[in-house]
């Protein structure tokens, strides 16, 4: 079963740019590891806040993003630019991809 994590960022107004400069580098690392089915960034509207979507093919594949060298890279660059994570959460699949509701 897939697994969704939902990140919601914030940070200084003048470091929004920058901000976004790491994530667009973030996200071309990790849009190919395998297993993450994906992983983008999202402007929900509010100025200085970023939202992560990433989904991962199963537990294993995000334990391994998680672990990995690149997420501790963007979590240091993140720190330096003062990021506010102000939620970050998890979500598993309910019906595996060939199921629909109505079944």
């Amino acid at each position: 079963m897939s697994i969704a994590k939902v990140v919601h960022l914030r940070v200084e107004a003048e470091h929004v740019q920058a901000l976004d400069r790491t994530l667009r580098q973030a996200r071309l690392a990790f849009q190919l590891e395998a297993g993450t089915v994906h992983w983008d960034i999202y402007d929900l509207g509010e100025k200085a806040e970023r939202t992560l979507v990433e989904i991962f093919a199963d537990r294993g594949a995000l334990e391994r993003h998680d672990e990995s060298a690149a997420v501790a890279s963007l979590l240091a660059d993140l720190e330096q630019l003062g990021v506010e994570v102000v939620s970050a959460d998890e979500y598993t699949q309910l019906l595996p991809e060939t199921q629909h509701q109505n079944d």
